[in-house]
């Protein structure tokens, strides 16, 4: 799929770049809507299907989780682009990849009677690294924010789901769409303008690579933490 062009972007931390529209902090940012999702991912471990509802960030029981989470994602976007920063400025480009490539985004630490991250991810429907694949609930936030810009909307913000597999605690999902920076195309824009040994070594690392050819001001995905609501206070 050709990433749709960026209609208004504010908020800059760093070489990335958050979606938010002050017309979509206006708005509800999400009807309800209910559909099923399978967390397997292509897993060999057999899952029942989860039933998965976008729920409204105004939703009284859906706001503290979105707020929450967006403060979880501000924090996790800030380490992640100061770790890029700090390794660009000692490592050239093509180097820095090759560094980049191993590591992983760590769990911010939980605080007592607050929610717990189980996990942080980034993802796209083109994507560079397979692994950072995503599943059916992950799509149908992705599909969601491609939906609002084919109809020339502004995307929302804060994108909420709740997840409530068979027989296991509710997951609750918090995603904030991403486009890209000036900065961002050193690697993930035309490969005919990359400094000299960085296609290379996408080539090498990523042989599957879509997360090319993009341009200034372009969605190119979405943050997601998922969270845990807190167990009861210990007496």
């Amino acid at each position: 799929m050709k990433s749709t062009k960026f209609l208004v972007v504010t908020g800059l931390i760093g070489g990335m770049m958050w979606a938010g529209l002050n017309a979509a902090e206006d708005k509800k940012a999400l009807n309800t809507l209910t559909y099923i999702v399978d967390l397997s991912n292509k897993s060999t471990t057999k899952h029942d299907p989860a039933s998965g509802t976008f729920v409204s960030v105004d939703d009284p029981q859906a706001a503290p989780i979105a707020q929450f989470g967006s403060k979880m994602i501000e924090h996790i976007g800030y380490m992640l682009v100061t770790e890029i920063n700090r390794t660009l400025a000692t490592t050239e480009i093509s180097d820095s990849i090759e560094v980049m490539h191993l590591k992983d985004l760590k769990l911010p630490k939980s605080e007592p009677g607050q929610p717990v991250v189980t996990a942080v991810k980034r993802t796209s429907s083109l994507l560079r690294d397979p692994k950072n694949a995503p599943d059916a609930a992950d799509q149908a936030a992705l599909d969601r924010v491609y939906e609002q810009l084919a109809n020339n909307e502004p995307p929302d913000k804060i994108i909420v789901q709740k997840i409530e597999p068979p027989g296991q605690p509710v997951e609750w999902r918090v995603y904030r769409p991403i486009a890209t920076t000036q900065s961002c195309l050193a690697c993930h824009g035309d490969p005919a303008n990359f400094k000299p040994g960085v296609k290379e070594v996408l080539d090498r690392l990523y042989p599957g690579d879509k997360a090319i050819d993009y341009s200034r001001q372009e969605y190119r995905g979405v943050l997601r933490v998922s969270l845990a609501m807190p167990g009861p206070a210990k007496k």
